[in-house]
């Protein structure tokens, strides 16, 4: 069984994959995250609710840029 398949449209709504969950789980022991997919979702609505321009969110191969404006 391969890798979940990650896209844009799954991080907007929060699905989120722990690469490591050992390490996801001692993050979340030491309080350094409370939740993970929240963090992409967050951003969106903030921008929304403040009428700024939405996020940019893409794919370049393996990677996933988000570009935030002013």
């Amino acid at each position: 069984m391969g890798r979940p398949r990650r896209t844009i449209e799954k991080m907007k709504i929060g699905v989120s994959y722990a690469r490591n969950p050992f390490l996801v789980k001692y993050m979340e022991n030491m309080r350094y995250i409370d939740k993970l997919g929240r963090g992409i979702p967050m951003i969106f609505a903030n921008a929304k609710r403040l009428n700024r321009k939405q996020p940019k969110l893409e794919m370049s191969g393996e990677e996933f840029i988000l570009t935030l404006y002013r």
